[in-house]
């Protein structure tokens, strides 16, 4: 089963994600997550968007992540940021049945996207097909502490590029092409 919790929880588990932080360490990651939180919570609100502002999210394969996926335009826009840890997207896939895989937490994955829904013409048929109209290139840091401010810079970055456009497929989808 899928462990959903919110940043902003006063018992929120970062050792899934974070491994074991000292007192000062975990204080300032939550405070860099917490701050991107409350940016996206603003964005949220402004611009109508639905979902979490921001989580932490713990899978059955043992895969731990800090997300956001705030949806608009009926769910056919996303506005998406992430941080996990080095090895989430291992090379070999967990399999149901397996014990899951520990996180290895010396190093953190971050990046975001806008993703958008759109129908285009692939060979006679149309299809809805998943854009990325941007994209915020991955970054990899070796501390906690940098890792959760490059999320909150992320974050940010995210929330300039979603008020810059009206939220709407049209508005996000990229022109067909030629």
């Amino acid at each position: 089963m899928e462990i959903s919790q919110a940043i902003s929880a006063e018992d929120v588990d970062l050792a899934p994600v974070f491994g074991q932080l000292d007192g000062d360490t975990r204080s300032r990651v939550l405070g860099e997550l917490r701050r991107a939180e409350a940016t996206l919570a603003a964005l949220r609100d402004e611009l109508g968007l639905e979902g979490e502002a921001l989580t932490l999210e713990q899978y059955p394969s043992g895969q731990a992540e800090v997300a956001t996926a705030l949806k608009g335009a009926e769910g056919k826009l996303t506005f998406e940021a992430g941080l996990r840890p080095r090895n989430f997207f291992s090379e070999s896939p967990w399999q149901p049945g397996h014990p899951p895989r520990s996180m290895i937490t010396d190093a953190w994955d971050v990046d975001g996207y806008v993703r958008v829904m759109v129908r285009r013409l692939v060979g006679t048929h149309k299809y809805t097909i998943q854009e990325t109209p941007q994209e915020i290139e991955e970054q990899r840091f070796g501390s906690p502490v940098e890792a959760a401010a490059a999320l909150a810079a992320v974050v940010e970055r995210l929330a300039e590029l979603a008020r810059s456009r009206q939220p709407t497929v049209e508005a996000w989808a990229p022109p067909e092409p030629a």
